[in-house]
């Protein structure tokens, strides 16, 4: 595949400020081929999904081999491939691409970090997908990977950091928050709502967990040092993780967020509280 003429400065700086459209009709020509071919990130939803993955990898494959000097391509049976995940939706086609990825790509090499930094948000989003499925690697060597997608400016990335690593926080709940509970000192918003948004008992677009929705206390140590976090980030985010555990778990949610308010008697703590409990009410 030929590569494309890369745009000048000045071109992708007009495309980065436009305005971000509120359906697809409004998504001009121009901008629908510069996210495929990579040149811009989606500004919303609706550019995402959008995004044609499939020319969008055929333009990465041909990237890394004129910058990487990678040696592998898409023969016959990878374009058969493609085509049998064309009918898949925007996600289940980037977990497939990612997963794809890992055979071909190792976590850390050059290509991996061109992609990590690349100027689309779905090739940054492949990124985390290939991350989530290498093989080889402990859950701490993963987050530590992953820290750099979580705190992506791009919303939509941060979103899939987590759903990257969801599968391994269902395999093993317990591990997995004590894993993260560091996160939730740091200093960084994004990363504390990464560890409350991982470990959500429902979560969205995502398999649920069904340990920590029968046992929800096992989130604690996640959730009560962030009961009155200064984020409103953060606070949406430890709300909607008791709103979850409140679908199986009401008496428990009720519990806690009296002892927090108990606790706690800011404006943060009594807004997160009331949003966890706009299910089963007070």
């Amino acid at each position: 595949m030929a590569a494309s003429v890369h745009p000048s400065p000045e071109q992708i700086k007009k495309w980065v400020e436009r305005t971000a459209p509120r359906r697809r009709s409004e998504v001009p020509p121009h901008i629908i081929s510069a996210l495929r071919d990579g040149w811009i990130e989606s500004k919303n939803l609706v550019e995402w999904l959008v995004v044609d993955r499939i020319h969008l990898l055929q333009s990465l494959v041909s990237e890394l081999q004129r910058c990487d000097k990678v040696s592998w391509e898409l023969d016959s049976r990878d374009r058969k491939w493609l085509a049998s995940i064309k009918q898949l939706s925007a996600l289940k086609q980037s977990q497939e691409i990612g997963r794809w990825l890992t055979d071909r790509i190792a976590v850390g090499d050059v290509a991996y970090q061109r992609m990590v930094c690349h100027s689309s948000d779905v090739v940054r989003e492949w990124s985390a997908f290939l991350l989530g499925s290498a093989s080889g690697l402990t859950f701490p060597r993963r987050l530590a990977w992953i820290k750099t997608h979580a705190d992506d400016p791009n919303a939509g990335t941060r979103e899939i950091a987590w759903l990257a690593l969801r599968p391994y926080v269902i395999e093993d709940p317990v591990e997995c928050v004590r894993r993260l509970v560091p996160w939730t000192g740091s200093r960084n918003e994004r990363l504390r709502r990464y560890a409350s948004e991982i470990t959500r008992p429902r979560g969205v677009w995502c398999s649920h967990i069904a340990l920590l929705k029968e046992e929800p206390a096992i989130g604690l140590p996640i959730l009560t040092p962030l009961l009155s976090d200064n984020s409103r980030y953060v606070g949406n985010s430890v709300a909607n993780w008791l709103n979850d555990a409140s679908k199986s778990q009401p008496a428990w949610v009720r519990k806690v967020t009296r002892e927090w308010m108990e606790q706690s008697q800011t404006p943060e703590t009594d807004r997160i509280v009331r949003r966890a409990l706009r299910t089963i009410g007070r």
